[in-house]
């Protein structure tokens, strides 16, 4: 598993994502990140099921202290885990957007999902091409 921590914006949105999460080990640590974010039990209890599925992923958001913690699960190619990676990645996006009052159909919006990608791509590259060095 791969953890990558990193702040969205100049008013800090926090955001810690766990790439390729496969072993319960890796799952305690997101059941703990999850916690500590202040997601709900039983949230928890739905993202840790989900994610001892293949190609699967899970975002949440606290809007309180603009926090979001992502865990994208193993996947069974390289495309599927860019399928999962952009598709979490559009969850945060919407998230820090509708925080702030971002039109999801302005401009604006893709500037932010652009951003959101260029923190993410130093560990997904890692995850999508770990001979690649990013």
């Amino acid at each position: 598993m791969i953890e990558q921590g990193f702040s969205i914006g100049s008013r800090h949105w926090w955001v810690m994502v766990y790439y390729d999460v496969r072993t319960e080990e890796d799952r305690r640590k997101v059941e703990g990140s999850l916690m500590a974010s202040g997601c709900p039990d039983d949230m928890i209890r739905n993202a840790l099921d989900n994610l001892q599925h293949i190609n699967s992923g899970y975002t949440f958001s606290n809007f309180g202290n603009r926090s979001t913690v992502i865990a994208i699960g193993h996947a069974d190619s390289a495309s599927q885990m860019f399928d999962s990676i952009v598709h979490e990645l559009k969850h945060l996006a919407e998230h820090v957007g509708e925080y702030y009052g971002v039109n999801p159909k302005d401009e604006l919006s893709a500037y932010l999902q652009g951003e959101v990608g260029r923190k993410m791509w130093p560990a997904a590259a890692m995850v999508l091409c770990p001979h690649c060095n990013g």
